[in-house]
């Protein structure tokens, strides 16, 4: 039994000892392909950087236009607020035709005011409105709260 334990452990070397050439070349072939991969990865890497940093040089231009509303933009857009709101004054100045003026005479009627403001970006598509002027109490021609709004459209161009 001994000698063929010996005989066993001769044959355990023996296969171990032709398969080491057979190790080296595996372990060698995976240290290169592992290097290959490492350059190659690094190689990506350093053109997506470059390519990245040509693209934000390159890159259009952004550049927000701002156009005005037309007195006949405003009319038409206090016409329908005024429709909506039936107490809340509605008008288009004459001295400033960029502008648009709620106002109400009534403070019962201030609900309806703040609604009314606030009807006018739902009902102006792409339009941005800015208050010009609010007055609350004492305004002018009598008036309990005024509110003066201008509106213009705002769009993205690509130079």
């Amino acid at each position: 039994m001994a000698g063929s334990l010996q005989d066993q452990v001769t044959t355990f070397f023996n296969v171990l000892g032709r398969l080491r050439p057979l190790a080296i070349v595996l372990v060698g072939t995976a240290l290169v392909g592992t290097m290959y991969a490492g350059t190659h990865l690094r190689d990506a890497v350093q053109a997506f950087s470059k390519a990245k940093a040509v693209s934000a040089e390159q890159s259009a231009q952004v550049k927000l236009v701002r156009t005005e509303l037309t007195a006949e933009d405003y009319t038409r857009y206090g016409g329908i607020v005024a429709g909506l709101y039936p107490g809340v004054r509605v008008e288009v100045p004459e001295d400033s035709a960029v502008l648009l003026r709620l106002s109400i005479d009534n403070i019962a009627l201030y609900d309806a005011w703040i609604r009314s403001l606030m009807a006018l970006q739902p009902n102006a598509k792409n339009v941005v409105w800015e208050a010009k002027s609010i007055c609350l109490q004492e305004c002018a021609k009598g008036m309990v709260a005024t509110a003066d709004v201008q509106g213009y459209v705002q769009s993205v161009e690509f130079e």
